[in-house]
């Protein structure tokens, strides 16, 4: 069960030091509804009504291709969580020995669809975002989301490339993603 801990607290620990760096270098992308807005709404004014009311439809459309999933119980706990369509979930199950911290570990999915996915079925779902950033630092996009609901709390980090070697059957070192989860 450790081997669960290292790997959750690597992709962390990466996701951290990612954020670090890309704040020093002034990289400030971060993926989120209002910034979208405010960029749809600036751009609006210098495109014809007809583009806007395009760019609408296609933003309701990957909306709805991000809300595709399916609902899996989190070990340990009553709870459920949402994992995006095409995930391969290599890992569901305690981390630590008194088993109140869940890792679910999945791959196949890249770092901007999960944040994507998790941004619009999360709320909807009845979970509160309290933190959520996209950025890409040296070519790797870095996802990091932290909420709370249904009586735990959660942190979703998500990365490109993984480096580091760990023993987790499946995990791999491409687009890899943990979900940790405890009670509140």
């Amino acid at each position: 069960m450790t081997i669960y801990r290292d790997v959750a607290a690597a992709l962390a620990a990466g996701v951290a030091c990612l954020s670090l760096a890309a704040c020093s270098a002034g990289i400030t992308t971060a993926s989120s509804a209002s910034a979208d807005a405010a960029d749809s709404s600036r751009s609006a004014a210098a495109v014809a009504s007809s583009a806007s009311a395009a760019a609408i439809a296609s933003a309701s459309a990957s909306a709805s291709r991000a809300a595709a999933g399916r609902m899996i119980k989190v070990a340990g706990t009553s709870a459920t969580i949402p994992v995006p369509t095409g995930a391969k979930v290599v890992a569901n199950m305690a981390m630590n020995i008194d088993g109140k911290q869940t890792g679910i570990f999945f791959v196949l999915v890249t770092p901007a669809k999960v944040a994507s996915f998790y941004t619009a079925t999360l709320p909807r779902d009845g979970y509160k975002i309290t933190a959520n950033t996209l950025i890409t630092q040296s070519g790797s996009a870095v996802a990091f989301i932290q909420f709370s609901g249904h009586g735990i709390k959660g942190t979703i980090d998500s990365v490109a490339k993984f480096p580091d070697s760990v023993g987790i059957p499946g995990l791999g070192h491409k687009n890899v993603t943990s979900v940790t989860i405890t009670p509140r």
